[in-house]
């Protein structure tokens, strides 16, 4: 198979990066357009467009824009195959992912979906003219318009050498302004206070951020400038008990709360999640290996790209 990748330029986007590593995984020839996300090898306009030629799909990927310049998304009328155009949305806010007002919204996202979402939402261009939409943040109202949902998911990087769980909990956001990360942090702060090993700690280099997560037991993830964040699956590839803060975006093949997972949605459950899991360590271990289990079977960077084309394959 070969896919035409109309890729961010130089600019780290987590879907895309999800993408490409599950296409280059699953050994599939890649005619990428920009370095960066994964990208190693990259084509000029003209082979772009002589590769289309014969190519199975065109891959459109969403890259934030603000200070970069825009993935070719130009290219698309040259190329102009509609039906096998597939636009990859990695946005979240408004379809440029960036927030009309320039706020976070934190304390009004919390108690109103509305409030993470602003107009324009969907990119109406992109879904006039490409046969398939994917959206990262994709809700209910979204399914409607023939979006289909597209979660960021463990990339192969991600999964580590698993070591001896000696801390107890690990608590790392680089910004606090989103979602319920406050709250972790201060309950993190209590566990640690109270005795239990806990590491709560921002501004480490990658390998230290990997090999601290690869030691702990249990791993909180809370919500970024979407619903949907990397620190999810980094938890789970390490094999942690983690907790989440649920997401109110469509999440096909989710995980199950305290099975797989521990999910909070408020303050509160967070609190309560947090003291459970460091007071009963077999339990935890139950659910870490069961969620890294599930990570296995359905979200991967390939299985993202093997649920992409089944859809493609369905709908042809």
């Amino acid at each position: 198979m070969k896919i035409i990748a109309i890729t961010p330029n130089n600019k780290t986007d987590y879907l895309a990066e999800t993408v490409i590593d599950g296409l280059k995984s699953l050994r599939v020839k890649i005619i990428a357009t920009d370095y960066g996300n994964g990208v190693e090898n990259i084509y000029s306009d003209n082979e772009v467009l002589e590769h289309a030629k014969d190519a199975d799909f065109i891959f459109a990927i969403w890259g934030k824009v603000r200070g970069n310049r825009p993935p070719k998304f130009y290219l698309l009328d040259y190329i102009n195959k509609p039906e096998k155009t597939v636009y990859i949305d990695g946005s979240e806010w408004t379809y440029t992912g960036n927030p009309n007002s320039g706020q976070t919204y934190r304390a009004q996202a919390l108690k109103d979906d509305s409030a993470r979402r602003e107009e324009p939402w969907v990119n109406v261009d992109m879904l006039k003219n490409s046969k398939f939409y994917f959206k990262r943040e994709c809700y209910s109202e979204d399914l409607k318009l023939g979006i289909y949902p597209l979660l960021f998911g463990a990339n192969t990087d991600y999964f580590m050498p698993i070591k001896e769980k000696s801390i107890d909990l690990f608590c790392a956001f680089g910004q606090d302004k989103d979602g319920l990360r406050k709250e972790a942090i201060y309950y993190s702060k209590k566990a640690r206070d109270m005795g239990y090993k806990v590491v709560v700690k921002n501004n480490m280099s990658r390998q230290e951020y990997l090999d601290t997560l690869s030691k702990s037991r249990i791993s909180i993830d809370s919500w970024g400038g979407g619903d949907c964040c990397k620190r999810l699956w980094e938890n789970l590839a390490a094999k942690t008990c983690c907790l989440m803060q649920d997401y109110r975006i469509e999440f096909p093949d989710s995980f199950t709360d305290g099975i797989n997972i521990l999910k909070y949605t408020n303050e509160a459950s967070l609190k309560d999640k947090i003291f459970w899991a460091l007071e009963n360590p077999e339990a935890t271990k139950v659910i870490a290996d069961r969620g890294y289990n599930h990570l296995l079977e359905k979200h991967t960077s390939a299985k993202r790209v093997e649920y992409i084309f089944d859809i493609l394959r369905k709908n042809k």
